[in-house]
This record gives structure tokens, sequence and C-alpha cells, in this order.
């Protein structure tokens, strides 16, 4: 999923920074820390029959301007156009789902329903139905009795009856999944459905009295909006729920829909709440519209979509809104990262529906995996789509300089383009919107996912205001006004941005002139993405090259000829180029010479036609990446660099495999952020996000020679947005290779010199716990379950999970989640890319655990191929190591020559921790050079760990 991104620094420079009678300033935490860990000052706010803890109050928020509407002129055009506010528009919400219990959500600026329906197509909420017969005014249902059945028997007299349950449990941790609110995750809650004379209907033991009788019955959300919810008699739900009631062969089935993430609440808010927190004038960015609620993810195993779950909701979201004749705008604040841009299923069936469905505006986050080039996700990567990468508004930083108003800064979480010409604009990434009860004090949320329903509420305006103007609306038009009119930001390049910061009215403005917009794509030759990325040889000059890009138009657009300008010295067009044919090809040339130093470089070249107004055609975006070398010792790839601030520097450097390294970057200033991003934008492993400070507070990466990928890594210095700073960067690479393997006595290691000089190194080995490693292959979208015992011994859990990069691209997620015996998550991490790594710390003085590792897959296509595989390292780790001893006569100190190898062995004692079936005993090769140790994790097989099972 698209996971807001941690709030810390946002909030303390929003509290810190806005104007006065503010609420006290928290304690500024630690940048990048989890944000189910940040516990800023909470505001008792009164609720009917509850009260409310929330972050500020929500009159505060509106006050500071925190839903972020100035950033993109809404308040301003609104004010100017109050009828143009997205009534008559649809924006369906693919997402968590929306909790219909929060004020502001309930009616639109016109007094019509907000919510015209909530459906689940992830399965979370389905509630199997058997079927059960009363005795008297009771009713036992999954071994418990309820009384007060007369109630049901009153709306139907003759039956049949059909009950289920639903369970705490199986949803995940409070206090999301504590629904009823007492205080523990444990509770089963009985449900009962039955046919009343309009229709199915559900009763629930919702005040936990164990009785129906004064139970209201809920029809099918679209029936009726009705809505119900567990809590204590007197107390408000912490979750509300909807019914999806169906049919079939006279047999009920029952859904039933929420929302316990709070994500796809929030998202909802920022597009189109009204009147939020019943504080009159507290709008989202499109009060009028209305709302379709489309719940496609699984939030118990991290917010995963769940097969079939994004293009069932597409595909129902159109047939709801065509039905009613509305026009729609789809919000899709999800994705995962790209592994082979191009070669994704739902961006192919994206793009098919959107040709299909030209009308229907659809708005997706780019991602949150920047500041790395590269990084923007699928399906965020559909050519059609509207790809929204994020901003962190004016309204919650410092004042500029010489104390003026601040501006929207590009974020830094923000994906970014490479391979792929997107995002394609940017929209505020920050805001305090709606979130259900259970959620309270979570209102400011941060990440693209803010962006995209800030960008879909600006696409449900402009819709309004063509629909009031009897102007057709035709999405393809629609993205061209968003791009053609919006305010770039200084310093920023096209992949940080694509064309800027959103401007509603501007984009309103040209719309009105009706001009018209070729239907144009661009291919890159060779890779046949949206833009070229080249990668220059690491350490050598880039040389002058050539990139050629096929253009290609539309069977009905015209024959034209545009003229091409660049916006880069290094990279040069043609003069003009005439579209005559289907396909059209345009060689650029770049200069090397001006490509020296490490770092990246983008280029655009727009074309443009005798009507500048309308914008440029097309655009030809062209990045090179020149990444250091690999060289043995200390390398400055950046010392005392100046970054404005706000802003941020790239370096590249190559890595070897099996060859540890490690990065320092340090800054002076106290808010600095450094990030590390793997070949091909994958953010590093191991926390890609750090602080980055002086001395010891210097953000430092050091690689284990296991997790070393070959080649080209990004490091990115980000200031913080009020300072400047000078920030050093230092890759130091390991002189040797390490590797360690089974012996004929024990195990052997095995370093290499790939130096010109010789190594003199020192080495040991110790055992640090044990590893199972597993090769699954599966078909099918069902959960994959491997079980094992954690050991009294082990203090932490950490699962690797890796595939192969083509097979990623048939996912939308993928589920990786540590369960205890009685099914409770321990630990969850959703595959992001086709690698990914689960880190649990287990309870202190535990026995040993029974624990279950889930492995769900959640496929773009219901219909496709879902055969898969895997593979899984499952690892523990013991409190202290144990050492291992050299070999008879062997050297504890090896002198390795240039080019050369040298191993060493050692003696494999009996395991001092017993180990379960499949576990070997896991090992760390520890290497001394230098000053500098170097590390190498290797598990040691059955044979040679001795292990006790």
């Amino acid at each position: 999923m698209r996971t807001s991104r941690p709030i810390a620094i946002a909030i303390a420079f929003a509290l810190a920074c806005a104007p006065a009678q503010r609420e006290s300033e928290p304690a500024t935490p630690e940048p990048n820390i989890d944000p189910g860990r940040v516990n800023p000052p909470r505001v008792l706010v009164p609720e009917p029959e509850t009260a409310v803890e929330r972050i500020v109050p929500p009159e505060t928020a509106l006050a500071r301007g925190w839903m972020s509407l100035a950033s993109t002129g809404t308040d301003r055009f609104l004010r100017e156009h109050p009828t143009f506010d997205g009534r008559g528009v649809l924006i369906a919400i693919l997402d968590t789902g929306i909790d219909p219990g929060i004020p502001g959500l309930s009616t639109t600026s016109t007094e019509n329903p907000k919510l015209l329906d909530l459906r689940d197509f992830s399965g979370e909420g389905a509630v199997p139905l058997t079927r059960v017969v009363p005795s008297g005014d009771t009713v036992e249902i999954a071994g418990r009795r309820l009384g007060g059945f007369g109630r049901v028997v009153a709306l139907n007299s003759t039956g049949p009856y059909y009950a289920g349950t639903l369970a705490e449990i199986p949803l995940g941790e409070a206090p999301a999944a504590d629904l009823d609110g007492n205080g523990a995750v444990r509770d089963t809650f009985p449900i009962v459905v039955t046919r009343a004379t309009d229709g199915w209907v559900v009763l629930a033991d919702s005040d936990g009295n164990r009785s129906f009788a004064r139970e209201r019955p809920v029809h099918d959300y679209l029936r009726g909006r009705e809505t119900f919810g567990w809590a204590a008699a007197g107390r408000t739900p912490r979750a509300t729920m909807a019914a999806n009631l169906a049919e079939a062969a006279g047999v009920p089935s029952l859904t039933l829909v929420f929302d316990i993430s709070g994500h796809g609440s929030h998202v909802a808010g920022i597009a189109a709440a009204h009147e939020l927190y019943r504080v009159p004038g507290f709008d989202g960015v499109a009060p009028g519209a209305q709302l379709l609620g489309l719940k496609i993810a699984n939030s118990a195993q991290g917010s995963i979509s769940t097969t079939g779950s994004m293009l069932n909701a597409i595909g129902y979201a159109i047939r709801f809104a065509d039905a009613r004749r509305l026009p729609l705008v789809i919000n899709l604040s999800f994705g995962v990262g790209n592994e082979i841009e191009g070669g994704v299923r739902i961006d192919a069936l994206v793009d098919s529906v959107l040709r299909r469905n030209p009308s229907v505006t659809f708005i997706i986050s780019a991602g949150n995996d920047g500041p790395g080039l590269s990084t923007v996700g699928f399906p965020g990567s559909a050519r059609d789509a509207i790809t929204i990468g994020a901003t962190l508004p004016s309204s919650f930083l410092p004042p500029g300089g010489g104390g003026g108003a601040a501006k929207d800064e590009v974020a830094y979480f923000s994906s970014r383009g490479g391979e792929l010409a997107k995002p394609d604009v940017l929209a505020p990434g920050m805001a305090y919107s709606s979130v259900p009860l259970w959620n309270a004090g979570d209102e400011i949320k941060q990440g693209t996912s803010m962006a995209a329903p800030h960008a879909a509420g600006v696409a449900a305006l402009l819709v309004s205001a063509l629909a009031q103007r009897k102007q057709p609306v035709v999405a393809r038009i629609i993205k061209q006004a968003l791009m053609v009119t919006a305010r770039p930001t200084p310093g920023a390049t096209y992949v940080d941005e694509g064309r800027g910061l959103i401007d509603v009215s501007a984009a309103n403005a040209w719309l009105e002139s009706e001009r018209v917009v070729p239907d144009i794509q661009v291919r890159a030759a060779g890779a046949g993405l949206s833009a070229a990325w080249i990668q220059a040889p690491a350490g050598q000059p880039a040389g002058d090259g050539v990139q050629v890009f096929e253009v290609m138009r539309g069977a009905s657009t015209a024959p034209a000829t545009y003229t091409l300008r660049s916006d880069a010295p290094w990279l040069t067009a043609p003069a003009r180029i005439t579209l005559s044919g289907p396909t059209t090809t345009v060689e650029l040339r770049y200069a090397g010479a001006r490509l020296a130093a490490p770092g990246a470089y983008t280029g655009t070249v727009t074309a443009w036609s005798a009507d500048t107004l309308a914008g440029p055609a097309f655009r030809l975006v062209t990045t090179v990446a020149v990444p250091a070398p690999v060289a043995a010792g200390r390398k400055a790839l950046r010392a005392g660099a100046r970054v404005a601030a706000g802003g941020l520097l790239r370096s590249f450097f190559q890595a070897d495999t099996a060859r540890p390294f490690e990065v320092r970057v340090s800054s002076e200033a106290e808010r600095a952020l450094a990030f590390l991003h793997e070949p091909d934008g994958v953010p590093y492993r191991d926390q890609a996000g750090r602080p980055a400070g002086q001395g010891p507070q210097a953000a430092v990466y050091q690689a284990d020679a296991r997790d070393v990928v070959g080649g080209a890594y990004e490091v990115v210095a980000v200031a913080p947005p009020s300072q400047p700073l000078t920030a050093s960067v230092l890759v130091t690479h390991a002189p040797l290779t390490l590797h360690a393997a089974r012996g004929p006595a024990g195990v052997v290691a095995t370093l290499g010199n790939p130096t010109s000089a010789p190594v003199v190194a020192d080495l040991s080995m110790a055992l640090a716990g044990g590893e199972r490693l597993e090769t699954v292959t599966a078909s099918g979208s069902a959960m994959r379950r491997i079980p094992f015992t954690a050991p009294a011994w082990a203090t932490g859990v950490v699962v690797d999970v890796s595939m192969d990069r083509e097979q990623w691209g048939r996912f939308t997620d993928f589920g990786v989640t540590l369960y205890d015996s009685v099914g409770r998550p321990l630990g969850k991490q959703p595959l992001n890319y086709a690698f990914g790594r689960l880190q649990v710390e287990l309870p202190p003085g535990h026995a040993d655990m029974p624990v279950v590792l889930g492995l769900q897959p959640g496929f773009a296509d219901a219909a496709g191929d879902q055969r898969w595989a895997l593979r899984a390292s499952m690892r523990l780790y013991a409190d202290s190591a144990a050492a291992l001893a050299p070999a008879d006569g062997a050297p504890a100190s090896l002198t390795i020559a240039p080019g050369g190898t040298a191993s060493a062995p050692f003696v494999a004692p009996p395991s001092p921790w017993p180990l379960g079936d499949g576990f070997s005993l896991l090992g760390a090769l520890v290497v001394q050079t230098g000053g500098h140790t170097w590390t190498r994790e290797t598990s040691f097989p059955p044979s040679v760990s001795g292990a006790a099972r």
C-alpha cells in the first residue's frame, strides 16, 4: 500500500512555527521514527457521548490552514466560484474503507448525502454464515446463547435465519482491532441475518448484553445508508460498520465494511469533507462532491490490496457512476515499488480501462520511496493515470527567508521518476483530516497518499466547472490542464516534480479556453519506457551519446510540426519535428564532458505547436546517473557541499556483490536527513532514512556482505525546510570480498582481494543464532503458512523474503506477517519490492513460542496466472554470540595478495542452543582491516552445525 510517511518532523515544524495561541510544543522526536511511537500532546475535544483526544482541536487546524487548501489556490478558487465545489461529481476512494460515522463525511455543501455507497472488495470483513434455528426466544451462535430473538422473529416469523461471527484477533492490534473499545483484542461478535419484508437485514448484539431485543435491523448500505457498531450501552462505537448483503440461490452472504487503518477515512476527508468535525468552514478540497468508499485492502496484514480488489473496485466505480450519469474521479492512494518499469500487470489493466473510459479521471499517488531516483511505484506508473507527487505544504513550514511567507517544497519522501516521466504534478502531501474515533490523535498524516486525494478533489472542482459550463469532460485534457498550469519549484527537475504544484484557478482558466490537446505518447528506445535512464560507467567520463525516442501519434490527432526546446545545456535536440505517421523517431544528444562529477543530471525536451498557450504537446525526459567507482579505502563523494534549505544533494557510487561497505553522511544541521537507495532505486533494506548530524550523530550505513547488491547505490542528503546545510558524504569499501561455507571439518572463511595491493586481515567467526531457508512454490491467492518455533533463547526474528523481479509485476501487494499461536500478529511488513525484510522483537522472558509466517499474495488479475514462488530466510537471534575456534594451526591473521584469495578454517562446536526442525546455525564472519570491521552473515548446514533437534 501507499503508507503515509512518518510525520514527527513535520508536526514539530507545524507546532513550533504556526501563529500564536498554539498548544504547548512537543519535544522534537528523532526524524524517521515510526509514527506509531510518536506521542504528541493531545487536546480533549467533546464529541457526543464520549471524549475524543485530538492532536489539536479542529478549530485550531482550520485557523492554521492545515487542510493545505491555500497551496493549490483552492480556498481562493472556491470563494470566487462557490458553485464549482465538486457538486455533481462522484469521487471513488479505493482504499482501506471509509468510516461513515466521522462528522464531516455525512453531507455535501448542498445537503446531499456525502457517501453514496460503501463496498468491501478486500474480503477482510467477510462473515461466513450458517443456518440457525432458535429455541424459543434464544439462539445459539458459535457456542454462545443469546436472547431477545423475538426481535428477529418480528422481522421474519418463518425464517430461515442465518448467523455468523466477527472476531477481533484476526483484525490485528489495538486500538484499531478493539472494535468495542473495551481495551482488549479478544472479543467475538455474534451476528444474525434474515430477510425482512424489504430485503435482507443484519442484527448484531451491538451493546454486548447478549440480547437482540433492542437491536436495530441494518440493511445493505446502498439501500438506506444504515450503520452500526459495537460499544457498551451509552457509548459511541469506536469503529462504524456498514453492511454489504447479497444473495445467491436464496442464501445470503454478508461482508462488513469498516476502516481499521484510518488511511481511507483520512484520504476521503482531504478529497471532499464538508464541515469536518462539525466545524463550519472546515472543508476538504471538494465539499460539494459525493463519495464512493471502495475498500480494497486487508488492514490486519499491513493494509495490503487483495487479489483482484483494485480491478474489481475500478469496474464497480465506473458502473456505479454510469448508472447515475455522474462524472467520475477515482483516487487510489495505494501502490508498491517498481522492479521492472513497463512490465507491470496492473499498469496495463489501468491503462486499458482508461482508454475505454476517456471521461474517467484517475488519480494515483506516486509513492513514498523518495528521495531516490527511479522510485515511482505501480500503479502510479500507469501511463494514462495522473500520478501525484507530494509537497511539504507551506502551512506546516516555518516562515520563509527574511520572515516572509513560506512556500511549498517538494517533499523528501515523494517518489521520483527516472526510468519513467513521472510524477505528473504535485499536491500538498500533509493534512489534518478525518479519522475514525479509534484513530483520534492521528488527524495529521503525511505522504503522497495525502497528495493524491487533494489532486482528486481539484479534479472534481474542474469537472464540476466543466459540467456547469456544458463542456465535455475528457480526462486527457484535464491532465494537460493540470500539467501546463502547474507551478514549478526552483531547483527541482522533471523527475522530482513533473510539472510542479497544481494551480486550480489557472487550470480552470486553461480549460475554459477549450484548446486542442493532441493524443501523443513517447517511448524511450530500448527499454520502451516513458523516459530515458542512462547510467554512465563508474569512474569513467560519460562520453557523448545519443538517446532515441519514439513519438507515437494517436489516430485522432492530425499530422503536425512541433518546435523542440531543451532545458539543459548538455542535452540537445533537432530544432523541430514533424509527426506525419503513427510513429516518429527523435534523436537527442548529450555531451558527456558536462557530466563529469558523480551525481544525477536530468534534462527535458519539450515540443510546442504554434499555440504555445496550449503547453507542450509531449516531453522527452532524459536522466544520466554518474556513479563513483569502487575503490578500496575511504572516498569523499562530497566534502562540505552546500545544500539550500529544503534542498537535497544526490551522490552515486558503485558496489560489488559480497564486498561490504560503509556510508557516512554528516551535517551540522540539526534536522538533516540522509537516505540510501540500492540499485534501481530500492530503499536500503535496513532503514533507508536516518538523521544526519555531526560526529557521532552522523548517519552511518554499514552493509553486511550478504546484503550488498552489485550496482550503483544512491545516497541523498536532505536539508530541513528552514535551514541550509553543509553535507559531507564518505564511502568506504572493504578491500576484500567475504565468503564462508562448509568445509571438510567445519567452516571455511574465504577472502578475496580485488584491489591492486596486498591486504592484511584479522578474522574471527561467531555463532549468532539459527536460520531456516525455505523455497516456497504455490498457486492461487490463499495464504501460505510456514510454522516454526521461536525458542526461549531467541530475542528476535528476522525474515527475508525474495522473489524474481519479473514475477513481482503480477502482484499489487504481498503480505508478510508473523503470527503467534492464536493468530495475533507479532509483526508485519508487506513487500514493497521483490525483496523485503520483516524484523520482530520477541517479548522478554518468553518460553518456546510456536509462530507462523503468513505469506499472502495479492494478484492484480484474479483471472491471470496465479503461480508464484519465493525464497524465505527465517533467522533467530540470541542475546549473545558464541565464538568459533580456528582449526588447529589456522592463523588468526591472513595476508591476501592482489587479485588473490585466502582461506581460514574454523571448528564448529555443538550448538549452544536447541534449534527447531529445518534450522541451521547462523554465524557471522568478522574481518578487520585497516581499523575497519566488516561482516558477513552465513548459515551452516545441519551436518556442520551439530545442532540439537
